[in-house]
């Protein structure tokens, strides 16, 4: 996924802010432009070789406003079908890593995202209604047959939370192919959306970078042709070589910001979210995820297999299932 937009409209932070240029470390990727003296860290993180994604997190210097352009927990999506299933890995090895769901719009994303992305912060979201103009507009991604925005904002506490998203359709399968959030307080709310506005529109990709994904991308094309035809021997180093960076990759980014265990679990938990699935354990502490239902209670029957969401239980055999904070 990679963060594209450009301004709504002029939206001017408060305050007297002065910006400073941002290289992507990663893989000098992008710029951006970023308030002087917060705290910013991110960049490019690949995942393989068509899987490259933008997050960029940006803290003011007093810890209470935060902003994410873009997100790497976000996978790029695949549509459903008879063989791939809502909720399961899309596997493409070296290539990419993917997850099955069914397209959902830009107003969709958002809110589904910002239940994941404040979780840590609000004990409590509740949706707000807001009169400010969208805090960005994003083109149309090139290829895309259906595009759509949206946006989701919540009272937190004493703060506001805010996510604007683009969804992009293309063929068989999506991506949020525009991404911007914030949490700060109400009364640094126009900082923070000044931030966001300027930072994104300052955001370009380098031609340099650009030149090398798209010889990775007709890379992709050959391994995975020789992947699906299991024809790898003259082709074996090459993708050892190429995995082994991908590993190193997929290392620095578990290590970005407090590690492995709890970056894996935003990753699942935004999945579940998109997906519609609700992570759940039997009585005897087995794990067993459920589609999400409106009713209060989700039980199992082990003879059959099947999942049902009820709040009472179906009948004999159906054991009660606990669904993981």
């Amino acid at each position: 996924m990679l963060f594209r937009s450009r301004a709504a409209g002029p939206s001017a932070p408060n305050g007297d802010v002065s910006w400073q240029k941002y290289e992507d470390p990663l893989e000098q990727a992008f710029t951006l432009e970023v308030p002087r003296g917060w705290t910013v860290k991110g960049g490019m993180f690949r995942l393989g070789y068509s899987d490259h994604r933008v997050m960029v997190d940006i803290t003011s210097p007093d810890g209470k406003i935060n902003i994410r352009l873009g997100d790497l927990a976000i996978p790029t999506y695949f549509l459903p079908n008879e063989f791939h299933h809502e909720g399961e890995v899309y596997d493409l090895g070296a290539q990419a890593q993917g997850r099955v769901a069914k397209y959902r719009s830009g107003q969709e994303f958002a809110k589904a995202y910002a239940k994941v992305r404040f979780a840590r912060v609000c004990q409590n979201l509740t949706p707000q209604q807001t009169t400010l103009p969208p805090i960005t507009k994003s083109d149309t991604p090139q290829g895309a047959s259906e595009a759509s925005e949206g946006e989701a904002t919540y009272a937190c506490g004493d703060r506001t939370g805010y996510v604007y998203a683009q969804t992009a359709l293309m063929g068989a399968l999506w991506q949020a192919s525009s991404l911007a959030s914030y949490v700060a307080p109400v009364g640094q709310v126009t900082l923070a959306r000044g931030v966001v506005s300027h930072s994104s529109k300052s955001f370009q990709l380098s031609p340099e970078w650009v030149q090398k994904q798209t010889q990775l991308d007709q890379e992709a094309l050959v391994y995975q042709r020789q992947r699906q035809q299991d024809r790898m021997t003259v082709f074996n180093a090459q993708v050892a070589q190429f995995e082994a960076r991908m590993q190193a990759m997929r290392n620095q980014v578990n290590a970005f910001e407090r590690g492995q265990a709890q970056r894996q679990s935003q990753f699942q938990a935004i999945d579940n979210v998109i997906s519609g699935i609700t992570p759940t354990v039997d009585p005897y502490g087995n794990t067993v995820s459920v589609f999400t239902g409106p009713k209060s209670h989700y039980w199992y029957n082990p003879g059959t297999g099947q999942k049902v969401n009820s709040d009472t239980s179906p009948g004999p055999g159906w054991e009660p299932l606990t669904p993981q904070q």
